[in-house]
């Protein structure tokens, strides 16, 4: 193979691999996507090509195994109440699926999903709550992460960036050595035989956005549903000490942006689009609940 053809195959992986970090920014800096009176009649999901069918399928597989291996809180009174924001936060969302919200015995105060709406809440953060908000701002995070099809679309970066990866894996060794980096570390995996940071970094990145815009719609989704989004904000807050102390790598090399950070950004996009918030609420249901866990 000619160094001609080789530089040809090599511009064909950059133009694809641009394209893939294209087609995945944020999908909020588009039209309508920071207008909550357009919530429900809006498209927020990114690119993707799995269908929502599958994904949902793949979700309760992955369910049904991730269920196995953790304890879950059976209550009642406790799966009544999360059901129930749930489906208040759901039905004030862009989010056209079904929910599934399931407690789990931890002292964590975190909360998780799986692909197609199955969430599932620590029994520690629902301990931590002090009120309803805080709660509903915690799974309008997750319905946000299903609404705008994070998962589909990094299945589906990482499916096109496999295909641009090809052409490299035919590069003769000896015609390597004669071109010029092009795409930082992309054609190390090839050669060294070691992971490559280049392209996990970059999806690292993307996986961050993803974070800041599951806040930035749920912060939409909770004022809506007639919930304070200044909760959701307080709730981050509290976890804002523990983040500094566990999160000492760069920024580069974190999944998720600083608390510090999302809750500048919050404060910042609640102010500007979200007028009059209404105001915080510890319902009965709420007080019950906390009592049975």
């Amino acid at each position: 193979m000619t160094t001609r053809a080789v530089r040809v195959q090599l511009l064909a992986g950059v133009l694809v691999c641009s394209s893939v970090l294209a087609a995945k920014s944020p999908a909020y800096i588009q039209k309508n996507e920071n207008n909550p009176d357009k919530i429900g009649h809006r498209t927020v999901a990114h690119r993707n090509i799995i269908s929502p069918e599958k994904e949902r399928a793949i979700g309760k597989q992955y369910a049904e195994q991730f269920e196995k291996s953790v304890d879950l809180v059976q209550h009642p009174v406790v799966e009544q109440y999360v059901t129930t924001v749930a489906l208040s936060v759901v039905s004030h969302s862009d989010w056209k699926g079904p929910v599934t919200v399931k407690v789990i015995k931890s002292p964590e105060v975190n909360s998780s999903s799986l692909p197609g709406g199955f969430i599932y809440i620590r029994s520690g953060l629902l301990l931590a709550a002090q009120n309803d908000d805080e709660i509903a701002g915690v799974i309008a995070h997750q319905v946000a992460h299903a609404a705008a099809r994070h998962w589909a679309s990094r299945v589906t970066g990482a499916t096109i960036m496999q295909f641009a990866m090809m052409p490299f894996l035919y590069i003769p060794k000896n015609t390597a050595a004669q071109l010029p980096p092009i795409c930082g570390g992309l054609l190390c995996t090839a050669y060294s035989g070691r992971d490559c940071p280049g392209e996990a970094l970059a999806f690292l990145k993307f996986q961050r956005q993803d974070e800041l815009e599951a806040d930035y719609l749920g912060l939409q989704y909770v004022y809506k549903a007639g919930y304070d989004p200044r909760a959701y904000v307080a709730m981050l807050a509290r976890l804002a000490p523990k983040d500094a102390a566990s999160q000492s790598s760069p920024d580069a090399f974190r999944c998720t942006p600083p608390v510090s950070e999302r809750i500048a950004q919050a404060g910042k996009e609640i102010d500007k689009i979200l007028p009059n918030p209404p105001s915080l609420r510890s319902s009965p249901d709420f007080v019950l609940m906390k009592s049975r866990l």
